[in-house]
C-alpha cells in the first residue's frame, strides 16, 4: 500500500514538474523573441528597450536618476545593485509578457517582476499618466524587495503611491469619501494579496498609500527608528523581516498597528463631510453674492421717491407759460 503510494506521489511530482517547466520554457520562448538592447545606464539602473534609443529615453532615464537619489536620501539605505529596466514598444508584445501572470499586472502599464528582479513598462506613447511617476512606483517594488522579507502588499503600494507622487487631492478626496461610506480597513486582511474585484482597487492604493502617511506623520521618531533599523541591517548584508523591524521600531504588532489606522480613518471621514460642505459653501457662494445684490437693489429702489411721469411734466410747464 505504501508503495503504491509512493508511486502515485511521485507520478504527481513529475507532472508538476513538467508543467513547470513547460510554463517556463513557454515565458522564455516569448520574450526571447523581443529583442532588447541597453540605452542608457546609471549609478541605479539599467535601461533597456526594444527600439534605438532617442532624446526622450535619455532625459527619461536622468530624471529617474535624480528621483532615486532622493528617495534614497530620504530613506537613508542605499542598494548596491542596479534594477533592469524595460521598456516594451507595442501593446502586443507588452501582452505577450504580462499575460499568465497575476490579473492586476495585465491591466497595468508597467510592473516589476519579483522573480526575474526586473520592470517591464510599456511606451511612452501608450502611456497618457505621468510616465516618470510611474517608473519611480515601479522602482519602489524593487527598492523594496532588496532591503525586506515577507513584506506586506499594503506597505509596497502604499509606499510606491506616496513616494511616487501619485497620492493627489482627487485619490485624497477619494479616501477620505470612502472613509466615511466603508470604515473597515482591509490592511491585514489583504496584506499578502491583491483584491479579487477590480474595482476595490483604487480604495486599496489609496488606504495603503494614507496608511504610510500614517506611520510617517503621525509617528515620525518610529519611522526614523523603523529606516534606521532597516540601514543597519542593510549595511551589515542581509535583508530583515518586515515584521521585525516594524515591531521592533513601532512597538505594536501589525494587527494592533491596522486597527488604530482604521480609528484614524474613520475620524477622516468626517473630513470628508466637513470637505464637502465647504466645497458646497463655495459652489453656492456666487449665486448668493448675486441674489443679495438683486435683493438690495429693489429695495433701494423701493426707497426711492416716486417721480412725475415726463408727459406730466411737459403738461405743467404748458399750464404755466399760459397763466404767464
Amino acid at each position: 500500500m505504501l508503495g503504491r503510494i509512493e508511486l502515485c506521489n511521485l507520478r504527481l511530482f513529475r507532472m508538476i514538474t513538467s508543467s513547470l517547466l513547460v510554463l517556463l520554457l513557454s515565458y522564455s520562448l516569448a520574450n526571447a523573441e523581443i529583442a532588447f538592447e541597453k540605452i542608457h545606464e546609471s549609478p541605479y539602473h539599467q535601461l533597456y528597450s526594444s527600439r534605438a534609443a532617442n532624446k526622450s529615453c535619455l532625459a527619461l532615464s536622468s530624471a529617474l536618476e535624480e528621483r532615486i537619489t532622493d528617495l534614497q536620501i530620504t530613506l537613508g539605505v542605499y542598494p548596491q545593485n542596479k534594477v533592469k529596466i524595460y521598456i516594451v514598444h507595442g501593446e502586443q508584445d507588452y501582452n505577450q509578457i504580462s499575460q499568465g501572470r497575476n490579473r492586476i499586472i495585465e491591466f497595468s502599464d508597467a510592473f516589476y517582476s519579483g522573480s526575474e528582479g526586473v520592470i517591464y513598462i510599456r511606451s511612452q506613447d501608450q502611456i497618457t499618466e505621468n510616465y516618470l511617476h510611474i517608473l519611480i512606483h515601479e522602482y519602489i517594488h524593487w527598492y523594496l524587495d532588496q532591503l525586506f522579507i515577507s513584506t506586506p502588499l499594503w506597505f509596497h503600494e502604499g509606499m510606491a503611491t506616496h513616494f511616487s507622487g501619485q497620492m493627489g487631492y482627487e485619490r485624497f478626496l477619494f479616501y477620505l469619501k470612502e472613509s466615511l461610506i466603508n470604515p473597515h480597513s482591509d490592511l491585514f486582511r489583504i496584506g499578502f494579496r491583491y483584491p479579487t474585484d477590480r474595482q476595490d482597487w483604487p480604495r486599496f492604493y489609496t488606504s495603503s498609500a494614507m496608511a504610510i502617511r500614517f506611520m510617517k506623520e503621525k509617528h515620525n521618531q518610529n519611522w526614523l527608528r523603523f529606516w534606521d533599523i532597516t540601514a543597519q541591517s542593510h549595511r551589515e548584508g542581509h535583508k530583515i523581516r518586515f515584521s521585525q523591524a516594524f515591531v521592533s521600531s513601532y512597538h505594536q504588532s501589525l494587527w494592533d498597528f491596522q486597527k488604530r489606522f482604521e480609528e484614524y480613518s474613520k475620524k477622516q471621514g468626517y473630513l470628508y463631510l466637513a470637505v464637502a460642505i465647504n466645497s458646497m459653501i463655495f459652489a453656492l457662494l456666487p449665486i448668493v453674492v448675486i441674489a443679495i445684490y438683486i435683493i438690495k437693489r429693489k429695495k433701494r429702489m423701493q426707497e426711492l421717491p416716486d417721480l412725475p411721469e415726463p408727459a406730466a411734466l411737459v403738461n405743467d410747464h404748458s399750464q404755466t407759460e399760459e397763466e404767464e
